[in-house]
């Protein structure tokens, strides 16, 4: 969402309706928290970076403790090798469970995606229709009259799974209607995905300082970002679009790696702009 325009009465609304949480940027590292109410403004001062109880809450949250633990963990010595063990792809919905002592597979990408014998568990499910595995038959079909459910999965730099993003809603308001629209957090109600992944970075923009929890300096690179949108019970695309990374302001709260590199992002109304013809005709 823009940081502008926004005075008390939205504030107090914010209030009303939330609860009190931090405000997490869409940062280049995730998964976050749900976030809380917009920004009134960017201050030069906030850095959530390496504070310990924030981070190993975020990891704890999204399940990943010990690949996070694994990322600081000595590399193998050269001279002790293991022979390399055949790769173990996740088991998908075939209709058979693998025999004891397989290796389940996954058919090669030029299959196309198939459809899951299983109805989406949860959102996180709805990658697959993003990474063109899956599509899910038993979801409801963007037909009859709108609004039209749309869950929204950003693309993070951590190797893992697209992130759910329920900030970039709320210029539509913060009624449970629009929150069922928008965002919902049921599966078995979302007729379309869309996917928003960073295809390439660019120029620096600007170097953003912090002073909290200690001095620290960051460079706000420019990026170029691909929306695409997916019937989730047909796999059929709908839009394929190119996006700039409009907000290139330096963010209020972030989490960067050790590059100290973050990115400009494709702005709350941008993506609500690109996406509201599907939903909401």
């Amino acid at each position: 969402m823009s940081d502008t325009g926004a005075g008390s009465d939205q504030g107090a609304a914010w209030d009303a309706e939330l609860p009190a949480v931090v405000a997490w940027s869409a940062a280049p590292y995730g998964p976050y928290p749900p976030p809380g109410p917009p920004s009134t403004g960017r201050n030069r001062g906030l850095v959530i970076a390496v504070a310990v109880l924030s981070v190993l809450l975020l990891v704890a949250c999204s399940g990943l403790i010990g690949g996070a633990f694994l990322l600081g963990s000595s590399p193998r010595e050269a001279s002790e090798p293991e022979p390399a063990a055949p790769p173990v792809a996740p088991w998908r919905s075939s209709g058979a469970t693998p025999a004891p002592g397989t290796t389940a597979s996954v058919e090669p990408s030029t299959r196309g995606p198939q459809p899951s014998d299983f109805p989406a568990a949860q959102i996180s499910d709805l990658n697959d229709v993003c990474d063109g595995v899956l599509y899910f038959p038993q979801s409801p079909k963007r037909a009859g009259a709108a609004p039209h459910p749309v869950a929204l999965l950003v693309g993070t730099d951590m190797g893992t799974d697209r992130r759910h993003d329920r900030v970039y809603y709320y210029d539509e308001g913060l009624s449970k209607r629009v929150e069922r629209t928008w965002a919902s957090e049921d599966p078995k109600t979302v007729q379309l995905v869309a996917c928003l992944d960073r295809t390439s970075t660019g120029a620096t923009i600007r170097k953003c300082r912090y002073d909290d929890p200690k001095p620290d300096t960051l460079t706000l690179l420019k990026a170029t970002y691909r929306l695409r949108v997916y019937e989730v019970a047909t796999g059929r695309r709908l839009l394929d679009k190119t996006m700039g990374g409009d907000d290139q302001q330096c963010p209020f709260v972030v989490l960067y790696g050790p590059d100290k590199k973050i990115y400009a992002e494709v702005s709350h109304r941008s993506l609500l702009s690109a996406l509201r013809n599907l939903v909401k005709r």
